[in-house]
């Protein structure tokens, strides 16, 4: 019983870090899109800016 016990706690530790590393992923990635929207954003404000004068 001590292998099977040994086993499913290996798979669940190998779970626990991929669900961990998809969130970073995840994270990293929402990062990112936010610093693109900004730039865009930073784009607009400064087009406008031009646009007025």
């Amino acid at each position: 019983m001590d292998i099977v016990e040994a086993i499913i706690n290996f798979i669940f530790f190998v779970l626990v870090i991929y669900f961990i590393s998809r969130v970073a992923h995840f994270m990293n990635h929402t990062k990112n899109r936010l610093n693109e929207i900004d730039k865009k954003i930073d784009e607009l404000k400064e087009y406008i800016s031009k646009k007025d004068y």
